[in-house]
């Protein structure tokens, strides 16, 4: 019978090529991998987490300190969370220069979109669970970029919030959506994406590739598992030697010096010290969230996306990481430039 399920998900053989690490670098594995950890951790630190204000930060507080191996695995949880956004952006660049987003694999790049989506959702509304000075100043701090969108900025911060300000009603919010909402829509688009993957024939390969293949089992089956041995001592050993932050209990009337938004939105925040609020909140990322989602139109007749394409698509990414590098490295008290060293 597993046999059975595993073959749905993977045909009896594949190119031989599609077995190379190569080939994808082992990117789509290792975020399955990761979404797999984060709902094992989340399931186990939602037993002795109390989502309300005060008992949340003393809640986890209790995990790190008297839990057996819970600073481990809140460690596991917090890290995963991180590299997995990391792993999700690397394999959607991979999947951009192989060019495989254009027909029959639309559904893939799509679905794809959806998760990565998905995924700075969860590390949104996990950021603020811990309820310390970090957390609730970091949210507070992101959200309040949502007032710059005209028309609908108001409304979105008071749905996302509860109200007109980060408080109880938000960690209640947030934790709703962190431990049942996200949690099932994972379940749902990562199934359609590996149907799609499946229906699509697999990992992209050259049609002269497809002439010499090679049995799943062992051949594919005990590369993906030695990779996700690999992975999974990455993260555990990383979590045994970097703790999750935790600053002191959150207090509204207590501003920190330095208020940042969490990092993968910290891009943003420094656009905003740049350019006017709506262009840097509403036009610039609408425009590359539209040329993401035309562009398996753009490339209908090529195997690979165009220069033109390509140096679009660049010069987005690029400016992405130099603003957030600069935001978290070099930006100090005020949110004034310092270098790190």
């Amino acid at each position: 019978m597993y046999k059975n399920f595993f073959f749905h998900l993977r045909p009896r053989k594949v190119p031989a090529r599609a077995v190379r690490f190569t080939l994808t670098w082992g990117l789509g594995g290792a975020a399955t991998l990761m979404v797999v950890l984060q709902l094992l951790t989340g399931l186990l630190l939602n037993f002795a987490y109390e989502p309300f204000p005060v008992h949340s930060y003393l809640s986890v507080q209790h995990i790190q300190t008297e839990l057996f191996l819970g600073r481990l695995i809140r460690n596991l949880h917090h890290w995963t969370g991180h590299f997995l956004l990391v792993v999700a952006c690397l394999h959607l660049l991979r999947v951009f220069f192989s060019g495989a987003y254009v027909t029959p694999r639309r559904g893939t790049w799509y679905s794809g979109l959806v998760l990565l989506l998905l995924v700075l959702t969860a590390n949104f509304t996990g950021y603020l669970l811990p309820w310390d000075q970090l957390a609730f100043w970091a949210i507070t701090i992101a959200s309040s970029m949502l007032a710059y969108i005209p028309v609908v900025g108001d409304l979105l911060q008071n749905l996302i919030l509860g109200g007109t300000e980060v408080n109880g009603a938000t960690l209640h919010i947030f934790h709703s959506f962190h431990t049942t909402l996200l949690p099932l829509a994972f379940l749902f688009f990562m199934s359609y994406h590996f149907w799609c993957i499946r229906k699509a024939g697999g990992v992209k390969v050259d049609g002269a590739d497809r002439q010499n293949m090679l049995p799943v089992v062992p051949e594919l089956l005990v590369r993906e598992l030695a990779f996700a041995a690999v992975v999974s001592c990455f993260l555990l050993l990383f979590a045994m030697f970097f703790d999750a932050p935790l600053t002191g209990m959150a207090n509204p009337s207590l501003t920190p010096e330095t208020v940042k938004a969490p990092w993968y939105f910290l891009w943003l925040q420094e656009l905003l010290l740049h350019m006017q609020p709506v262009l840097a909140l509403c036009l610039l990322p609408l425009a590359f969230s539209i040329f993401l989602l035309l562009l398996p139109f753009l490339s209908q007749k090529r195997e690979k996306p165009s220069l033109f394409v390509q140096v679009i698509f660049i010069s987005f990414f690029l400016v992405i990481i130099t603003l957030t590098i600069t935001g978290v490295w070099f930006r100090g008290a005020g949110m004034k430039l310092l270098l790190p060293w």
